[in-house]
């Protein structure tokens, strides 16, 4: 839903799939420095990807993406609700 409703008005080139970094050298700049090889190999393509309140979204506004979606969710996980906010941020590269 909130890809299409992004897609009204952008043309999209890509997605981010999957974007991780080991927990044990977490905060070595290995993230920053993979997505600056995009930007240099993808230049002027216009990317997306989804993240959630329950991960490390501020590392993708920290790094130009911009928030172009948002949707509260929530999940039962265990007979317990879990609210979650879904985000999509795009970005411009």
């Amino acid at each position: 839903m909130l890809l299409e409703e992004f897609k009204k008005n952008n043309k999209v080139d890509g997605e981010i799939n999957f974007f991780a970094v080991d927990p044990t050298i977490k905060g070595k700049g290995i993230g920053s420095l993979l997505l600056k090889e995009l930007e240099k190999q993808e230049k002027d393509k216009l990317i997306y990807l989804y993240t959630d309140s329950g991960s490390t979204y501020q590392f993708y506004l920290h790094r130009g993406f911009i928030q172009s979606g948002r949707k509260d969710i929530l999940l039962k996980m265990n007979s317990e609700d879990v609210h979650l906010i879904c985000f999509l941020f795009s970005k411009r590269l």
